[in-house]
């Protein structure tokens, strides 16, 4: 496995056939599965302690993979929104692939995001949303008081299942 540093928040990993072949793979069937276990492995190989992916792009080729992977921050962003409507309008413009999670607290809902490391929150969360303090484990929190309505990916299935009023 070839690995390449794309500065310090991302990385491309080359596996070769025959690495596959020791993992039981081929290039044909790596999934998302598949690849955040090649990811997993590379980082483990290598020793990049604190090193957390949130954005994996795979290219398959004849006889071997390509893979890139993108660093989230580890500081995430809370944003207050008070209608469900609200939140999705800003959803529908942020970008899907930001990690993200939601929860239903009092008076309304919370989108924490995850940006990319050394990048800000987009722009239209602030415009929407207004941001709220709270500590990194704060979605834990939420998760374990029953709150958490998306624990991952919440913009992106915020996309895919709800559309914007129109005229809103």
């Amino acid at each position: 496995m070839t690995i390449n540093h794309i500065g310090t928040r991302a990385m491309s990993l080359y596996i070769t056939k025959a690495e596959l072949c020791t993992l039981r793979l081929t290039p044909d069937i790596i999934g998302r599965e598949e690849a955040m276990g090649l990811l997993k492995l590379a980082l483990r190989e290598n020793r990049l302690d604190g090193w957390e992916a949130a954005e994996l792009e795979v290219y398959p080729g004849k006889d071997s993979i390509l893979l890139f992977a993108r660093r989230k921050s580890g500081a995430p962003k809370h944003f207050f929104f008070a209608s469900f409507e609200t939140l999705l309008q800003a959803a529908h413009l942020a970008p899907d692939m930001l990690p993200s999670s939601l929860a239903r607290t009092q008076g309304g809902y919370v989108l924490t995001v995850y940006p990319f490391e050394g990048e800000p929150p987009p722009a239209v969360l602030y415009e929407y949303g207004e941001t709220t303090a709270g500590a990194a484990c704060l979605p834990a929190h939420w998760a374990e008081q029953g709150q958490m309505l998306i624990a991952g990916s919440a913009i992106a299935c915020l996309r895919m299942h709800f559309a914007v009023q129109q005229g809103a």
